[in-house]
């Protein structure tokens, strides 16, 4: 069973492009791709971010968009930034489906992914090699780092990465993080989480 994300009750409805009236969004998932994409078209200004994120959380055209009263559009900019710095454990116990795993390398997703024909609702992380380490401190951007290492810990190929949602991103770099920086002994004791 994946996440539902949740829908937005309009204050005031608006005119969908094919003139039909919007009274509420089926509010939707971001993407690591289509987030990396949306971000690089809005360039630095935070206002067209999020203008560009709103359009992937809420399927709206810019048209339909710019009709939103303001209280609607600040409900739905929340959710966007909620989606892009919130693990997906965070989602989850929201939904009351996530409970904190005994085991945080054992990371539950919050919608299922596609990955070489199979189906996943979780993945396990294996903690990085010191080889794949020196490899990649060799990669160019922090970007590619990050995903060259997620690739590594999850056994998922880089193209696999981007199907994943932002809070599923979110949630692996925490753990990686700690692979990262953590000694040995924050791995032994139980409180390593």
């Amino acid at each position: 069973m994946s996440w539902t994300p949740p829908v937005h009750v309009l204050l005031s409805p608006i005119t969908a492009d094919n003139q039909s009236q919007i009274e509420q969004i089926q509010l939707k998932p971001l993407f690591y791709a289509a987030q990396k994409e949306a971000l690089a078209r809005a360039g630095d200004d935070e206002d067209d971010q999020f203008f560009e994120l709103a359009k992937l959380a809420t399927g709206l055209s810019v048209k339909e968009l710019d009709q939103l009263k303001r209280p609607d559009y600040v409900s739905i900019a929340q959710y966007v930034h909620e989606m892009s710095t919130r693990p997906a454990a965070y989602f989850l116990e929201q939904e009351g489906q996530g409970e904190a795993s005994a085991d945080p390398d054992q990371v539950q997703l919050l919608q299922p992914l596609n990955a070489g024909g199979r189906s996943l609702a979780a993945l396990t992380l294996e903690m990085p090699v010191l080889r794949a380490t020196k490899a990649m401190k060799k990669l160019k951007t922090a970007k590619e780092r990050a995903e060259f290492i997620t690739a590594h810990c999850t056994g998922l190929m880089i193209p696999d990465l981007d199907l994943l949602t932002v809070p599923d991103w979110t949630q692996l770099q925490v753990r990686i993080d700690d692979f990262l920086n953590k000694p040995a002994d924050f791995f032994r004791s139980a409180t390593s989480k």
